[in-house]
């Protein structure tokens, strides 16, 4: 089995290639004659091409999306654990969302342009004045009517345990009275069981990560939508302690 597995990984990184280079391109184009392409006036996440190119995106990546739970219909702050870099891709294919992404990503190849054209708040999580800053440009994707997803551990795991949520970011929520959704998220493998190898943690590069993705049978992103919180009643603290709760509640983690 794995010298099957071997022999079609070559294949697997050539889809994937295929999506990254070949989307970009797309996009890229789109943009350069936006009125042709229907994309003028449109934010990224709107424009059908673009979804198809998430959803596809995701399956070159060898994950497959299954959800659990409602999530709110109205826009609003959205808190996950997080894990990977692939998170984003995960809750970008259930919903149209916009990202607090670190500030390095902008640089990426292809990605970032991705996460530039999405309107992504970057921050500088090692200056903590830096973060703080950056909430007035989340308030303002909450009056756009878009919604935000944050990640409040501030830096990933391998999914075996949750670390500390910091309250900053949920104050965007609370000046504008927005609703906040938990998400507990978790990567499986075809077995059901936990895989610690879609992480993206310590000296991991974006490549390594990629490499154990595909050099499984199929990994599964499973995403639990819980219930939602009224930021209008409840302060950035009560919010940050019982969002970690119920995430930790829905994980099996302390």
């Amino acid at each position: 089995m794995s010298l099957v597995r071997n022999a079609i990984k070559p294949f697997k990184y050539g889809r994937f290639a295929l999506n990254i280079l070949g989307g970009s391109a797309f996009i890229e184009s789109c943009y350069a004659a936006p009125k042709i392409s229907g994309i003028h006036g449109k934010h990224l996440n709107d424009y059908p091409p673009f979804r198809f190119w998430v959803k596809d995106l995701l399956h070159s990546m060898n994950v497959t999306l299954e959800t659990k739970g409602v999530m709110m219909e109205e826009n609003g702050l959205f808190v996950s654990n997080h894990v990977s870099w692939a998170d984003t891709v995960v809750l970008n294919r259930a919903r149209p969302l916009s990202f607090i992404a670190r500030h390095d990503l902008e640089e990426w190849p292809a990605i970032g342009t991705f996460t530039r054209r999405m309107h992504s708040v970057y921050i500088d999580r090692s200056n903590k004045f830096q973060a703080y800053r950056c909430i007035p440009r989340i308030e303002e994707r909450l009056q756009e009517g878009r919604s935000v997803v944050v990640f409040p551990e501030s830096t990933t795991t391998n999914g075996t345990r949750l670390l500390p949520f910091y309250g900053m970011f949920y104050e965007a929520a609370v000046r504008q009275g927005s609703r906040v959704q938990p998400v507990a998220l978790r990567y499986e493998d075809e077995c059901g069981e936990l895989y610690t190898g879609a992480s993206f943690v310590g000296e991991d590069s974006f490549l390594q990560t990629l490499d154990r993705l595909l050099s499984i049978k199929k990994v599964y992103a499973k995403l639990s939508f819980l219930e939602p919180l009224d930021a209008s009643k409840l302060n950035r603290k009560e919010l940050c302690v019982r969002t970690k709760q119920m995430i930790a509640a829905e994980l099996g983690l302390d």
